[in-house]
């Protein structure tokens, strides 16, 4: 599967939940192990209707979406999940790949692929 058809799958996805109250404006994709590993992603989400809940609580219940609309061979794909309170702070993570560093003056740009956001409509 390529990263395009993911990316479709996810969208199709989070949209179909929007009926169920969750709502994902937008997610983003990077290659997990600062892209040491082909077809393997950090998958970023911006789930506003998930800010008032605990980190844990928020990344579990991407994870039931993932399980529960995804195939385990495209679940395959993502190693990771990582979920902000809005596109702001998805756009903001992205330079880390969705990830939080525990010194300042990391600089990803050195060796880091980007990620690629996707607003999911």
């Amino acid at each position: 599967m390529d990263k395009a058809t993911l990316v479709k799958r996810l969208k199709e996805a989070f949209v179909e939940k929007r009926n169920a109250g969750l709502l994902v404006d937008a997610i983003g994709l990077v290659p997990a192990y600062h892209g040491a590993v082909d077809d393997c992603y950090t998958l970023g989400v911006s789930a506003p209707s998930l800010k008032d809940i605990h980190v844990y609580a928020k990344m579990g219940a991407i994870i039931d979406i993932l399980f529960e609309c995804l195939t385990s061979e495209e679940r395959a794909f993502i190693d990771r999940v990582r979920v902000f309170n809005n596109v702001e702070e998805l756009e903001s993570a992205k330079e880390n790949e969705f990830e939080e560093y525990p010194y300042e003056g990391y600089d990803s740009y050195a060796r880091a692929p980007k990620a690629e956001l996707y607003e999911v409509a």
